[in-house]
């Protein structure tokens, strides 16, 4: 097995095919020039080969074979070998796109022909870019596509939306995992595991591991014509990713690397030293005459006692937790080919981020082997890739502490060694490790039985497995002495899929069908430990710990899927294009009655510019196409076994919860009472969705532009629904949920200089404006209140509303003088909170009930609470600009963000250090805002901007979920700004190398946002909140070499 894996291996490489011939020849442009890195495809057997630096090339081919050459922004060009070599091509400059071609989904198609709302870009504009993940490079990019960085925290996940916010949760789900889309990865769809982990222990994210110096091209599926085909997994769209490839048969070795360092933004406005003792003592004494709830209070001797050593303390206790942070990545390949077609390509990286919080980072190594040859057979194409990457992620344990707006010592605050080892601990001691490792193998057959049909069998393997350490010293550990955790788990996933494909013109018409199959397995395992209380800090394992004081897990899940698919595309004289196509899918997680869910699709385009009138008539269209499309996408449910009952044993859960079940001492087995009921009759997610597009160029592609509309209906969406106490259950799924979004997005691409010019510039506005709404939600449609990021319930669901709509007091202003607040006449009580008066300098909220008392927060429908603030955006986008002058290119980013509302949490949180607490010693001891730069409420007749600061005041004033905490979250943000410069060919084919290029980029280099209480308008997590307590996304400066051999 051995030898005959090795005799694999070698033929791949060393193939050589005895019916073709050794072709050479050059491209040049229309001004004799050698044209680099141009590609070269033999049509008849789709082997390919590029130029080098004299715009040589040599491939192999037949009598009768069509060579094309092409290079981005020159036309493409033709010619058919007899022979006879050299083969030389003219090429001429363009502008346009349509030579293109996007994957859809088991096949490419040119971008002219396609039907469907595809957004694409190529590897080339994501390669050097400074991220741990290749998603978080989508941002501002491409339309439809809304990508929030809400944390800076090395190998952290963004959330990633296409075409908006779909997913209803009842708990917070702080990933959107419902609203993830499907990766496809060279062919092979990615097991949902691998990219919304986050949300189990470990906390990996293996979408991570992609190396973005790796990937040729990335396309967006965004409609149901295109997404239709991956059937129940696309109703939040799908995301093909294809790989590079060997193209050349001249070895080419690319080197790069790049190393930076990562800024910290600004530290929160706060006053220090004696400033901030003066301020504190001001407000207490205006405070003391004014407000009764605080005039017997005592003043803290922080602030009084001139004799304590750290009365003239002035230390900014915020930048004890960053450092400078440190961005190194470096990236080698090879890749070549030989003689019958055969082609390789080998690339290892490294990206190694240390975070500007203490204790943080992130490394991946990545390895990637791609082999293609026709050596066995000409008609028969061997495809065989290998990847394997790890990623290891280390996380603080401060949980936001330091970073946060609560809890940061008071400047003049002398910390003991025990306060500091305390708060410094949870980043320099605390120990919180997350590793990943993941396998791929896939293997791709093509079979060509005649040039219009082939058969292509592609098998994959996907292992991938996650650990993650923590170890909490007892210095740091609260009441629990210290403590170490571990959780381990393996996912397997393989992927059986064989289809035919058949391809014919004649005359006029032209067809194209697909026809297949796909089997698929996945199988998830975990394990789980923890401990507390060791005998000593140095124990970093689950050693020597008392039985009582451990706990453990382990958990084992599988789940099988069966799939059959078609997809027929026809298209009469190059005008008339339609595409059809239906997949089944049988899912091992539904009932009998329910296993299998059927997709069908349809769309139509009408290429307008090619009827005989637009051409007589001078149209100034090169290109105008009209296209339509409707179909359905599906869901799946994330529970494995929902048919079926489930039980527990002895359940113990992770991070210390050991609450298991036992009778005498004996383990038992009882019902999972909590969302263990069987639920057979659960049925598929569907998305209803229509699109309509026009597409167009003008001075043969100088100018181009996109328009899309679009409607997406989800329906029979899985929702949990709360069950009766009598059922001895808590809650089930139903198929219960429907939600709509609609919206448009525009796509503007222009070269406004003539092609003549020595500066030329592409400039690329891509816009989307998305709505949502709730169609249907259980119980008759009955509201349901849900909790964001923090306890208070600050959410609803609500048919005919926005999807997690605010739901909060409306704060109306602040009560300046006494004779404010309102007296209840059949009482004649003070307007009052829970039995708590008003003072002067409270929050006027709104009484919505008009009973003169604010009712308290609870967990139902308030009767003060009103739905106030849409948390989804409407407006996304990025307007990407390039510059090129002779060998300097000039690259910026912008992305914008409009019409969405935040919950500002940090705001709220600024105050609530002296509202934690009933006397002063919360006020004196904790940082608090530079009193002098904010208008609060100080005395009668005061009218300002902030209330009176609430020391101790339950009334209401730290409750995050009023309006006056609500902020407009729009921005535009300068997100990147590169400059290259390639050296003259000249002078590098003279050192023996084909190029050399140099570059610098600044990443999020500047911000421009609404609201001035915002520290970071972008950082804003799914629910529209800015929690204040999350990691900020730093300034990064990297500096760069890419060498090519």
């Amino acid at each position: 097995m051995k030898n005959a894996g090795l005799l694999l291996v070698l033929v791949v490489l060393l193939s050589f095919d005895s019916f073709a011939q050794q072709v050479t020849g050059v491209v040049r442009d229309v001004s004799g020039s050698a044209m680099v890195g141009a590609t070269l495809r033999n049509l008849s057997t789709q082997i390919s080969a590029q130029t080098n630096s004299k715009g040589e090339f040599t491939m192999v081919a037949k009598p009768g074979d069509v060579i094309e050459a092409s290079l981005l922004g020159y036309e493409s060009k033709r010619l058919k070998f007899s022979s006879e070599s050299p083969l030389n091509f003219e090429l001429n400059t363009t502008f346009s796109t349509l030579d293109e071609t996007v994957v859809i989904g088991y096949q490419k198609i040119s971008r002219k022909k396609s039907t469907a709302a595809i957004s694409s870009i190529s590897g080339k504009e994501l390669a050097n870019l400074p991220a741990a993940s290749f998603d978080q490079l989508l941002q501002g990019r491409l339309s439809g596509v809304n990508v929030q960085n809400f944390t800076g925290e090395p190998g952290a996940s963004p959330t990633v939306q296409v075409r908006g916010n779909t997913s209803l949760n009842r708990e917070y789900d702080e990933f959107s995992v419902g609203n993830a889309p499907l990766y496809v990865v060279d062919g092979v769809p990615q097991p949902p595991q691998q990219y919304t982990s986050p949300v189990t222990g470990t906390g990996t994210n293996f979408i991570a591991g992609i190396n973005p110096q790796d990937i040729e091209s990335i396309d967006v599926l965004k409609d149901a014509s295109a997404a239709a085909i991956y059937g129940s997994r696309a109703s939040s769209g799908v995301i093909l990713i294809t790989t590079k490839k060997g193209i050349s048969r001249e070895p080419q070795v690319m080197v790069s690397a790049y190393t930076g360092l990562t800024q910290r933004p600004e530290l929160r406005d706060v006053a220090l030293g004696a400033e901030e003792r003066r301020q504190k003592m001001r407000i207490l004494e205006e405070l003391q005459q004014y407000r009764p709830d605080i005039e017997n209070r005592n003043i803290s001797f922080l602030l009084t006692d001139s004799l304590n050593p750290a009365f003239n303390g002035s230390t900014d206790w915020q930048d004890m937790y960053y450092r400078k942070g440190i961005v190194n990545n470096a990236d080698l390949s090879l890749s070549g080919g030989g003689a019958g077609g055969s082609n390789y390509r080998f690339s290892a990286g490294l990206y190694d981020e240390k975070g500007i919080v203490k204790a943080t980072g992130f490394k991946r190594y990545s390895t990637r082997l791609n082999l293609m040859s026709k050596a066995l057979h000409e008609r028969l194409m061997i495809n065989p890739i290998v990847a394997y990457s790890r990623t290891e992620r280390t996380r603080a344990g401060g949980g936001g502490v330091g970073v946060t707006a609560r809890y940061t010592p008071a400047s003049y605050f002398n910390l003991s060694e025990t306060r500091k080892n305390y708060l410094l601990g949870m980043y320099n001691d605390d120990s919180d490790v997350n590793t990943g490792n993941q396998f791929t193998f896939n293997l791709n057959l093509g079979y060509d039985f005649s040039k219009a049909l082939k058969f292509t069998s592609q098998t994959s393997y996907i292992y991938s497995n996650s650990r993650r350490d923590v170890s909490t010293p007892s210095s740091v550990a609260n009441f629990t002495g210290n403590r170490q955790d571990v959780f381990s788990d393996n996912q397997v996933n393989v992927l059986a899929s064989n289809y035919f494909s058949y391809n014919k013109e004649f005359n006029k018409h032209s067809l194209s069908m697909i026809l297949g199959s796909d089997l698929e397995y996945n199988q998830y395992r975990s394990v789980g430990a923890g401990a507390s209380n060791g005998a000593s800090d140095q124990i970093k394992v689950i050693q020597g710990f008392q039985q009582r004081y451990l706990t453990a897990t382990s958990d084992y899940q599988a789940y099988s899927m069966a799939s059959f698919y078609s997809r027929l595309a026809y298209d009469y004289d190059s005008r008339y294009l339609l595409s059809a196509s239906i997949r089944g899918d049988g899912s091992s997680r539904f009932g009998m009655g329910n296993k299998w869910g059927y997709f069908p699709s349809a769309s139509v385009a009408w290429l307008v510019s090619e009827e005989s009138f637009m051409k007589e008539e001078e149209s100034p269209f090169s290109m105008l196409k009209l296209r339509a499309s409707i179909g359905t996408t599906g869901g799946l449910p994330g529970n494995n076994y929902l048919q079926y009952n489930l039980y527990r044993v002895n359940a113990g859960n992770f991070w210390g919860n050991d609450n298991g079940t036992s009778y005498n001492g004996v383990t038992a087995i009882t019902p999972n009472l909590v969302d263990g009921v069987a639920q057979p009759n659960i049925s598929w997610e569907r998305s209803m969705q229509w699109n309509i597009g026009l597409d167009g160029e003008i001075a043969n592609g100088r100018f181009s532009f996109a328009l899309d509309v679009f409607n997406k209906e989800n329906k029979q969406s899985l929702f949990d629904v709360a069950l009766p106490v009598t059922t001895g259950y808590d809650r089930a799924l139903t198929n219960s949920v429907g939600v709509r979004n609609y919206g448009a997005e525009v796509v503007l691409m222009a070269n406004p200089l003539p092609r003549t010019s020595p500066v030329q510039w592409f400039s690329r506005l891509n816009v989307s404006y998305v709505r949502n709404k709730i169609m249907n939600l259980p119980n008759s449609g009955r509201d349901l209140v849900v909790a964001g990021s923090r306890f208070d319930k600050t959410h609803i669901l609500s048919v005919g509303s926005p999807i997690n709509t605010f739901y909060l007091y409306q704060t109306l202003g602040i009560y300046s003088t006494l004779n404010d607040i309102p007296i209840n006449p059949l009482t004649g009580d003070r307007f009052n909170a829970g039995g708590s008066p008003y003072a002067p300098g409270d929050m006027w909220i709104r009484d919505v009930d008009g009973d003169y008392m604010i009712d308290p927060f609870n967990d139902g429908i308030n009767p003060d609470k009103l739905p106030l603030g849409d948390p989804n955006p409407k407006f996304t986008g990025g307007w990407t600009n390039n510059v090129t002058w002779k060998n300097f290119n000039v690259g910026v980013l912008f992305t914008f963000l409009f019409d969405r509302d935040v919950l500002n949490l940090y705001q709220s949180d600024l105050f609530e250090n002296g509202a934690a607490t009933n006397s002063t010693s919360g006020f004196a001891q904790y940082a608090t805002p530079d009193f002098s730069k904010i208008n609060i409420w100080r005395q009668p007749g005061d009218r300002a901007d902030y209330p009176a600061y609430p020391l101790g005041s339950w009334r209401y004033y730290t409750v995050a979920g009023q309006t006056f905490f609500m902020d407009k979250g729009d921005y535009f943000r300068v997100k990147s700004v590169s400059l290259s410069y390639s050296l003259p060919n000249r002078l590098v084919s003279g050192w023996g190398m084909k190029s050399i290029r140099m570059y610098g980029i600044v990443d999020n280099l500047m911000m421009f946002q609404r609201s001035k209480r915002l520290p970071d308008a972008e950082a804003v997590n799914y629910y529209g909140e800015y929690e204040g307590n999350g990691y900020p996304i730093p300034r990064k400066f990297t500096f760069g070499v890419e060498l090519q051999f």
